[in-house]
């Protein structure tokens, strides 16, 4: 899978609002056939927002942890 298409699957989002993040047209977002064809800038903020979703999931699960923890009566 394609690294943008990977992000638009995470994130539940259509390759025309990844577009839209950008700042960049449609298009541009569909050459990107492999991740050859796009800037090493555009792969690393598309790493970046694959990880900071993955932290806020971690972070999610942690606080889910706290609240059950934290609801336990002794």
């Amino acid at each position: 899978m394609n690294l943008h298409d990977e992000v638009c699957k995470t994130l539940s989002i259509t390759r025309q609002e990844l577009a839209d993040m950008f700042g960049i047209s449609l298009a541009t977002v569909n050459n990107w056939v492999d991740d050859s064809r796009m800037s090493k800038t555009t792969q690393i903020a598309l790493g970046l927002m694959l990880e900071n979703h993955r932290l806020k999931e971690k972070l999610n699960k942690i606080k889910q942890g706290q609240e059950a923890i934290n609801s336990i009566e002794i």
